[in-house]
């Protein structure tokens, strides 16, 4: 597992010309599937997750310049904006219980995949993530988590 965090500021590199290509400005995360489905590498600048080769501590490693691409649409424009991002990010239950806000994703460096999300009351496993929008994350109720707290 990796922290988003880790991975913000890594450098891009081509395998195909060994060059950068830029730097990981964020990620763009959906809700369902629950995983990252693209990271911006330059200010207007996507790369699928299909197009990275490998994540690591040094950098992101993609196939070749020509995966680099704008905006396919509304939403990644919005998360290039920075309108989507998740770290500050207020985080509520489907039944409107705030449960803090996001201070971290982890995530499987082979398929993007979201293990987790910190928040300040603690992780929620990605089971349970539901939606995600410019104002919050929306989670499912945990009965387990609600009978240990005495709700």
């Amino acid at each position: 597992m990796r922290r988003l965090s880790a991975t913000v500021g890594t450098k891009v590199m081509s395998s195909a010309s060994a060059q950068r290509v830029g730097t990981v400005q964020r990620a763009v995360i959906d809700v369902p599937p629950r995983r990252i489905v693209a990271l911006q590498v330059g200010r207007d600048e996507l790369v699928d997750w299909q197009a990275i080769l490998g994540v690591g501590p040094d950098a992101v490693v993609i196939e070749d310049e020509s995966r680099v691409r704008a905006a396919a649409d509304a939403r990644e424009e919005r998360a290039l904006a920075g309108e989507l991002d998740w770290k500050g990010k207020r985080v509520l239950s489907d039944l409107g219980d705030e449960l803090g806000t996001v201070t971290e994703v982890e995530f499987d460096e082979g398929d993007g995949a979201i293990h987790s999300v910190g928040t300040t009351t603690g992780p929620v496993a990605a089971e349970r993530l539901h939606a995600m929008g410019s104002y919050c994350l929306v989670v499912r109720h945990d009965e387990r988590q609600a009978a240990t707290s005495g709700e």
